[in-house]
């Protein structure tokens, strides 16, 4: 299948070099940039072998089968709809869209369209992922979950120095939720649904949460997220039950080597993600689904989509954040 990419930033530098490479469910087609990026574009598809650049969306969904977007969180939606209607394939980066509305409008287009759109969300594909939930029954009763991605970001001395780069910047739906606790979010709403109520406190800067804390109450148990691009912290993931708890010490978005502490016994490790970039087991993913026609994955990757933007909307309301 060919795959056209709209962006030309961090993410798509990161798995270029994998997509592009024999291991790689797609051919990489065209990459769509600005006027402003076209050079740097044209140097990627001269590096990478990457027959096609423009600067015309429109041109790109001639030419490809399924369209990878990688334009900031406000776009995501707006981009997204043109090449579901154009009967494109669409894999739109976290979050899938910057509110609840825009994402279930976005759901059910698609499966109008009959055509498949997933959030490259990497966390849910890891192999990790997947021994945790083997594992949570064995945890006991759930109590408390806790989750920790923090990062000093390489922007934010520049955001205090009055500039707003695209991270911090309210406009295009920046700052700590939507960039790094959204990963904590489908983390936990992966495993255990929509939670029943969501209250976001955050350090707000100039109008973005720079940091925040979530927290997320079920039936029996609550989940608490931490989340900050201002500070930085060891990545921390617990999930405390009556029989024992399950810890990892990566953050969500590469989800690491599990550890399974059982009150009594043993502890077990386990790191079954391999060497590969961790955006690999999503592409195989998407592309198996795709040419499969397993409808029944893409359903339910959307439905947790749905379900997280839908916390995310909830959190920025309960904050006072708008965009």
């Amino acid at each position: 299948m060919k795959l056209g990419i709209l962006g030309t930033g961090m993410i798509v530098r990161e798995f270029l070099p994998w997509l592009t490479g024999a291991d790689s469910p797609f051919t990489v087609q065209c990459i769509c940039s600005t006027q402003r990026s076209a050079e740097a574009a044209g140097e990627l598809c001269e590096q990478y072998g990457i027959p096609q650049h423009t600067t015309n969306y429109f041109e790109l969904l001639q030419d490809v089968d399924v369209v990878y977007l990688a334009v900031p969180n406000n776009q995501h939606a707006r981009y997204a709809k043109v090449a579901i209607e154009a009967g494109k394939h669409v894999i739109v980066e976290k979050p899938m869209a910057i509110n609840a509305l825009q994402a279930e409008e976005l759901a059910n287009l698609a499966r109008r369209r009959k055509v498949f759109l997933f959030e490259a969300m990497t966390t849910q594909y890891l192999e990790n992922y997947n021994k945790i939930r083997e594992l949570l029954p064995r945890v006991g009763k759930v109590k408390l979950v806790q989750c920790n991605f923090s990062q000093y970001s390489s922007r934010y001395d520049a955001f205090c120095a009055g500039e707003t780069p695209v991270s911090f910047d309210p406009a295009r739906a920046g700052g700590a939720l939507m960039d790094l606790n959204v990963y904590n979010i489908s983390y936990i709403v992966g495993l255990f649904g929509e939670p029943n109520q969501v209250h976001y406190t955050a350090n707000i800067e100039r109008g973005i949460d720079t940091s925040g804390i979530l927290t997320m109450e079920y039936n029996s148990f609550r989940a608490v997220s931490i989340a900050a691009k201002d500070c930085g912290a060891p990545a921390r993931y617990v999930i405390q039950g009556t029989k024992g708890y399950i810890l990892q010490k990566s953050t969500a978005n590469w989800c690491g080597g599990v550890t399974f502490h059982p009150n009594e016994g043993k502890e077990e490790h386990y790191n079954l993600n391999g060497v590969r970039p961790r955006q690999a087991a999503e592409f195989h993913a998407f592309a198996h689904a795709i040419e499969g026609g397993d409808q029944e994955l893409c359903s339910r990757m959307l439905d947790t989509s749905v379900a997280v933007s839908k916390v995310l909307t909830v959190a920025r309301r309960s904050a006072g954040l708008k965009f």
